[in-house]
Parts: structure tokens; C-alpha cells; sequence
């Protein structure tokens, strides 16, 4: 369904008025931009016909700016922010009112009056709470989420249609350079919690506040009233279902559940789809993600509390957090570029769930405390989930283990110390033919899949521990390879994108940046813990068990563990189920698609046809500086994490376990360094950030080549610092800005744009590691110039070109359908 349709058609009624004007907002920008600025194919793309609205008319001023159709969006949200200050105000009466006749029958409770009487006591209160409280707060989270998504959408339009212009006019702006003015750093959620105008960030703060179902928000203040009222709401239903619970008798509790719940939340005869409570609220992952499946459960000798309003209430609370919770959003555009986390999840979930007379049925026989009736389990167990990411934290750490003795293990075969960097560069270029294959196979199985990655991972340890032994620089080159061959994060990253709910997928992708940055941190301080324990390679006692072959033992033990773990443990997902759910889904589509207008219009045909238009396209010059960043830093990256060891050792004496300990640190600034991004970029874009990590980086660097070697380990701690910090600050927003730009012909399929950020990333860290393969054969002592000179002209020359197309680097919205 478009925005549009969806848009009227979720409003409640009585207070239509009080929503934002979508529809007249979108009328306006019809004439404020003259079509002779856009390219005569291009019209189309940037606004629909009036036609297409089938509103009532509306009064439409005649403005000529951005910043008249500014003025006129204020108003709109000036509107729908006084009505919802109104309405919490008058929910939060209602609440004080029940609640003095909570506190009467709490006390003829304690009186042991007539269980019947207190029954209907009871039961009537019950119904007054859900009705004249839980159905108001549900329909003003709703009503917050609905005004919300068409600010965004509407100022999407406008800034998709101010790029067309810009496009069109090229850099010939002449006296209307002032005329047209983006707002998207004005009025999207990212950016409108520090708006100038107080009724944009109150309204935001106030929708971030219903999203933050834990009132845990750091970055942004909110005053927790969603919380109160959703909290004494909850408290009152509660302790009303333990009397009603205790004062019913068993043989007539199934029996007495059900009968008025149904007529307060849909009305006798009304279809489930019309109600204004109907089933399109309906999500209960939040409640999902604390169970695992229930074969596995203990069953409890009384089922939990279940009342669906208060699920409904919630389920729509963590989808307002999607958007208001940008270290997360920036993480889902991170790790899950090509993937929709607006997509719609209710078929899955009416699949498992059913309609509302079922969750009424679980709730009246919990009251009879069956123990085999309980809300239904999650697609995947939490055992599941938790071997899906200690697959990425156990290769994270195989991959940087290796790092503090690989130049130490070249040199005791023979070689030079400057094949660390082709030791360890073994492993990502493994990576580049593995995603590929695991891409594919994870369509048809994630736990086969898994069994045979581990076991590479495990092959490939053991062979590079043999390697010493068998006095073999072969065997290392190909127990690395084979390591990297291993390599499961695409199949952990599309698991929990298929098979995640939407209020979860984006706090599991938290959790799996998490596990690898944990799995990073460990590798190097597990080297410098095996340093203890293991002789140097040189020592008589013999070749097999040394600080350089120990991280192969004890990495092809873990991963032995785990392949164990998950042959018993791991359950591969319903994939019926799935497919039954998608095909739900689309028939419901099929079925409820509109028929011809009375205009004669097909008003869902247009979107479909101008999508079909579209050709295949790359996304030209941002899309590929967003990928040609992407193999800068992580080449930047890899280089200094690679060279650290022989550096250190060079010039300062680092022994292995020194060396394993400062490289840990660094990996552990990972998550801080994600966080400080995720609150800076509600004040600034992507490029702006982009641009300062440039800078930051290029300073690091020639810091890094002019003091690092001859000052002491001082100044070498200090610029390799700035270098990781600025590396890993650079990723989360040009990961944002290549999910803003990429067009939706690289959203989809195995060849996605998910796969080519991959491939840059692990391109850049081949490079990194070959280029300090090639700079240490001049000499360790020239070592620094030679790998970060050439470094430091990248990041200059990729300075210069992000400034040259600095205007290009935001979001064109050329993707946005006006209506869908």
C-alpha cells in the first residue's frame, strides 16, 4: 500500500483533523517547483498527478520558497503537537481516576466480599482500564508514529525534489540559489531532537521518549511519561488478573475469559481489519526474544501474565525506538546495507500469532493456569542466536590472534619478517571467494553451512600449528587461507536479517558488531596470555608447542568445541513457515489491491511502472566514494594493526606479550568510538563527519611517519591511536551515506549492495597487508615510510575528491516513490 492510502487509512477518525496535512503538503510542492528545472524524463519521479489524491479540497497558498513551504509544515506540526500534549494530559486524568477506584476494590478485596460480586467488580474495571486508558495510549503511540513517518516522508519529497533541481541547473543557480533549501537537517529524526524550532524537537523528543521503552536514552533527554503511564497501566491489569486468577473457579475459568474483551476491542460483528485497534499494531518480538523454543523450556506450574493490549501497547513502543535509536540505526546501515528495516513484518506474525480472538483465548486460559498454553515461541531459540554470533566473535579472534607473532613465525621458517603481511592477508583474501559461496548456500541452509565453515576454521588452525614442525611457510600461507575460508559473517549477517523480528533485528545486529568487536579484543590478548605459557620458537625444547604455533592449538580446540556445540545445539529455522508467511503476504496484497478510481486511474499502476522504467545503475560518483573510502580505511587499518608488531619490536623491544596487550586496547576502543559517531551525527551529515575523519586520519598518519619511529613510544601510542580512532569513526558514516545513495537495483539478490560493501572492505584489508609485505622487504627501518607515504597521498588525494563532490555526497531520495 502507498504512504498516502496507508496514511489516511491508519488514522482514528474522531481525530483526523488533528493529524499532519500530508496530502494538502504534498499538493504544495506541486507548483513550487517550475517542472521547466527538471529533465522532461525525469518529471515523473519527483511528484505524482493531483489526481492521484482522492482528498477533499484544500486550501493551497501560493508559495514560492522552501522556506514558505517551511512555514507551512510548522504549522502542521504545531497542530499535531498540541493536540498530543492534550491528549496525554487527559490520559493521565483518566489513569488518576480509575486508579481511586482501583484503591476501593483493592479494599473489598481484602474484605472477602461475594466472590461473584467482586467478579463483575473486577472484571469491569478491567474493561474501563483497557478502554478508557490502554485503547487511548495505544492510539496516540499510533498516532505519534503515523505524523512522525510523514514529516519524513514529506520532507524527503521536497529535499528529492530540490536535488532534481539542482541536477537540472547544474551550477548556474544565478538569483535563485536561495530559492530552494534542503530541510531534511531540520525536521528527520536524526537531526530534529536539536532543531531551533521548539515544536519540532519537542514533538521528536517525545516520540524518541515512546520509543525508549527502558527510559535508558544517554544521548537525548526525555521526560519518561510514556513509561508512567504504560507503567501504572501495567501494575493495575496485573494485579486485577491475579484477583480474578485467584477468585474464579477452575472449572469456570476458560469458560468466563473471553465473553465482553472481544466487544471493547473490535466491536460485535466489526472486521478485525477496520477496528482502530485492529491487527496492524499487532508485533510481540519484544516478548519473543526472551524465550527459546519450548521443547527446551521448563514449563512453570502457572502460565505468565498475558494481556494483549499491553503487548500491542508495547509492540508499537519498539517500533517508534527503531528510528530514535541512532547508534543502532547506524549499526543496521552498517552491517545490513540492502536490507529494509522499515519492511512490513505482520504477516510473519499473524502467521504464528493469529487474529485478536486468539490472543483473547491464550489470555482466559493462562487465567485457568494451563501450563501447555503459553504465547507462542520464536521462530529460532535463544541457544540459536547465541552460536549464530559466537561464530563471528571466535573467527574475529582467529583472525587477529595470529597478528603479535606472525612476523616472528616467518623469520623462525626462514623468511623474512616482511611476510607477516602475506600471512596474515591470506585470511581476507580467502573472504573474498567464501561470502559468494556462503551467500548462496545460506539460502538453502544456515546450519550446514555453519558445520562447514567451523571445519575449515578448525583444518586450516591445525595445519598453520604443524606448520613450525613441518619447517613449511606453505602450510601457513594455506592454514590461514583455509581460516579465511571459514569465514561465516555473511551467513550471520543474513540470518539475523531473515530470521530476526523487526523490533529485534536491529539490537541483533548491535549484538553481532558487538561480538566481533569483543572477538577483535580478545585474539590479540589471548596471544599475549599464550606468551606466558609458551617457550619462543628458537627455544630447544622443540617446535611443536611455541607462542607462535600455541594460537593454531588452542584455536582449532575452540573451534572444535564449537562445531560440536552446533551439530547438537543449533536449529535450523522454519522455512516453511517463512515462505508460508510471504506467501500470505502476498496474496492479502493481491486480494486487497484497489480497483480502477473514479478518475479511471489505476493509482497503484503508476509506482509499478515507473519502477519497471528504472535500469540497472551503479548510483554513480557517491556510491563509488563511498566504496572507494571503504578500501581506504580498512587498508589503513590493516596496515597499522599488521605493522604494529614488528614496529614495536623494532624500535622499542615489544615482546609479544606487550605487543598482543596494546593491540587488544585499540580493538577495544571499537564500540566507544561507534557511539561517539552515533551521537555526533545528530548534529551533523555524513559528509561533514567524513570530511573531519579525513583530516583526522591524514594528521594521525603524518604524525605517525614523522615521530612515531625516532620519538619514543610515546608519540608512536599517541598517533597509531588517532589512526584507529579516525578508521573505525570513518566506517559507521560512509556506511550511512552508501545505505542513502545505493540505488534499489543493488538492494537485492546475491550481487547486492550488502556483498560489494563486503567485498571493498576486505579488498582494502588485502591491500593493506600485501603494501606491508612489499614496504618491509626495503628494510625495517624504512618500514613506516614506505608502507604510510603512499598511504597519506590516498588519503589526500581522497580528501580532495570527497570536497570536489562535497554538494553529491547526501541523500538524492531518487528512490523515494512519491506514494508508496
Amino acid at each position: 500500500m502507498r504512504f498516502g492510502d496507508n496514511f489516511i487509512s491508519s488514522q482514528h477518525p474522531p481525530w483526523a483533523t488533528s493529524y499532519i496535512d500530508y496530502i494538502r503538503l504534498k499538493q504544495l510542492i506541486y507548483p513550487l517547483f517550475d517542472l521547466r528545472y527538471a529533465a522532461e524524463e525525469s518529471i515523473n519521479y519527483i511528484i505524482d498527478s493531483p489526481l492521484n489524491d482522492l482528498s477533499s479540497p484544500r486550501h493551497l497558498p501560493d508559495i514560492q520558497t522552501s522556506a514558505e513551504f517551511q512555514k507551512e509544515l510548522n504549522n502542521e506540526v504545531q497542530k499535531a503537537l498540541l493536540f498530543l500534549l492534550g491528549s496525554l494530559g487527559e490520559i493521565a486524568s483518566e489513569l488518576s481516576e480509575l486508579s481511586e477506584e482501583f484503591i476501593t476494590l483493592s479494599a473489598n478485596v481484602q474484605l472477602q466480599l461475594s466472590s461473584n460480586e467482586l467478579l463483575e467488580q473486577i472484571h469491569a474495571l478491567r474493561m474501563k482500564f483497557i478502554d478508557r486508558v490502554g485503547s487511548k495510549l495505544l492510539l496516540l503511540l499510533e498516532f505519534v508514529e503515523l505524523n512522525v513517518g510523514a514529516i519524513t516522508k514529506i520532507v524527503k519529497k521536497h529535499d528529492k525534489a530540490v536535488a532534481r533541481w539542482e541536477a537540472s541547473s547544474g551550477d548556474h543557480y544565478g538569483d535563485e540559489q536561495h530559492r530552494y533549501q534542503r530541510l531534511r537537517t531540520q525536521y528527520l529524526p536524526r537531526f530534529a531532537v536539536h532543531s531551533t524550532n521548539a515544536n519540532i524537537r519537542c514533538l521528536f523528543l517525545i516520540a524518541a521518549d515512546a520509543g525508549d521503552t527502558n527510559n535508558n536514552s544517554k544521548d537525548i533527554s526525555t521526560f519518561g511519561g510514556w513509561n508512567a503511564l504504560q507503567f501504572n497501566l501495567e501494575k493495575s491489569l496485573e494485579q486485577l488478573f491475579s484477583w480474578e486468577r485467584d477468585l474464579l473457579p477452575r472449572q469456570n475459568r476458560v469458560r468466563s475469559g473471553t465473553s465482553g474483551n472481544l466487544a471493547s476491542l473490535q466491536g460485535d460483528g466489526q472486521d478485525d481489519d477496520f477496528s482502530p485497534l485492529s491487527h496492524r499494531s499487532l508485533s510481540f518480538g519484544f516478548y519473543l526474544a526472551s524465550l527459546s523454543s519450548p521443547s527446551k523450556q521448563k514449563q512453570s506450574s502457572e502460565a505468565p501474565f498475558f494481556e494483549p493490549m499491553l503487548y500491542r501497547i508495547q509492540s508499537t513502543r519498539k517500533r517508534l525506538g527503531q528510528s530514535t535509536n541512532r547508534y543502532n540505526r547506524m549499526v543496521y546501515a552498517h552491517e545490513m546495507l540492502g536490507n529494509d528495516l522499515n519492511d512490513n513484518n505482520q504477516s510473519q506474525i499473524k502467521t504464528r500469532f493469529g487474529s485478536i480472538e486468539n490472543m483473547q483465548k491464550l489470555r482466559s486460559q493462562s487465567i485457568g493456569a494451563d501450563p501447555d498454553v503459553r504465547p507462542p515461541s520464536a521462530i529460532v531459540s535463544q541457544l540459536s542466536k547465541f552460536l549464530n554470533l559466537a561464530s563471528s566473535a571466535l573467527y574475529m579472534c582467529n583472525y587477529n590472534v595470529t597478528t603479535p607473532t606472525s612476523g616472528l613465525y616467518a623469520k623462525l621458517l626462514g623468511f623474512d619478517e616482511a611476510h607477516a603481511g602475506l600471512i596474515i592477508g591470506m585470511t581476507p583474501a580467502a573472504v573474498i571467494v567464501s561470502s559468494l559461496l556462503y551467500s548462496w548456500w545460506s539460502s538453502y541452509s544456515y546450519k550446514k553451512a555453519l558445520i562447514f565453515a567451523s571445519s575449515c576454521c578448525a583444518i586450516g588452525n591445525l595445519i598453520y600449528a604443524f606448520a613450525l614442525p613441518c619447517n613449511s611457510l606453505t602450510m601457513v600461507l594455506v592454514g590461514r587461507l583455509m581460516t579465511g575460508f571459514g569465514s561465516a559473517r555473511t551467513i550471520n549477517r543474513r540470518y539475523i536479517a531473515d530470521y530476526y523480528n523487526l523490533e529485534e533485528r536491529t539490537a541483533g545486529m548491535a549484538d553481532f558488531v558487538s561480538a566481533s568487536a569483543l572477538g577483535m579484543a580478545v585474539g590479540p590478548a589471548l596471544a599475549a596470555l599464550l606468551s606466558y605459557v609458551a617457550p619462543a620458537g628458537g627455544h630447544h625444547a622443540g617446535r611443536w608447542w611455541t607462542v607462535e604455533t600455541a594460537p593454531g592449538y588452542v584455536m582449532f580446540f575452540f573451534w572444535c568445541l564449537y562445531l560440536v556445540a552446533n551439530i547438537i545445539f543449533f536449529e535450523e529455522p522454519d522455512r516453511v513457515q517463512q515462505t508460508s508467511a510471504k506467501e500470505e503476504k502476498a496474496a492479502t496484497s493481491d486480494e486487497r489491491a484497489p480497483l480502477k478510481s473514479n478518475t479511471g486511474i489505476n493509482i497503484d499502476e503508476a509506482p509499478r511502472t515507473k519502477t519497471a522504467k528504472r535500469s540497472f545503475s551503479l548510483g554513480g560518483v557517491p556510491v563509488f566514494i563511498s566504496l572507494l573510502l571503504l578500501v581506504l580505511l580498512k587498508a589503513v587499518l590493516e596496515g597499522l594493526t599488521s605493522s604494529t608488531p614488528t614496529v614495536s619490536r623494532y624500535y622499542f623491544g615489544w615482546d609479544v606479550n606487550l605487543c598482543g596487550t596494546y593491540l587488544a586496547i585499540l580493538a577495544s576502543l571499537m564500540i566507544p568510538a561507534n557511539y561517539v559517531v552515533a551521537t555526533v551525527s545528530r548534529r551533523f551529515d555524513d559528509r561533514e563527519i567524513i570530511l573531519a575523519m579525513l583530516v583526522m586520519m591524514g594528521v594521525g598518519i603524518a604524525g605517525f611517519v614523522t615521530y612515531a619511529g625516532s620519538d619514543g613510544e610515546t608519540s608512536f601510542i599517541c598517533f597509531s591511536l588517532i589512526i584507529f580512532i579516525s578508521c573505525n569513526a570513518l566506517e559507521g558514516p560512509t556506511m550511512g551515506l552508501l545505505s542513502k545513495v545505493i540505488p534499489k537495483s543493488l538492494r537485492a539478490g546475491i550481487f547486492n549492495a550488502g556483498w560489494l560493501a563486503t567485498e571493498a572492505g576486505t579488498i582494502g584489508r588485502v591491500f593493506g597487508d600485501f603494501w606491508l609485505s612489499g614496504a618491509a622487504h626495503k628494510g625495517i627501518d624504512n618500514l613506516v615510510v614506505a608502507l604510510f607515504g603512499p598511504l597519506i597521498t590516498l588519503v589526500i588525494g581522497s580528501t580532495v575528491v570527497t570536497l570536489w563532490n562535497y554538494s553529491q555526497l547526501q541523500p538524492r531520495y531518487d528512490d523515494e516513490e512519491d506514494d508508496d
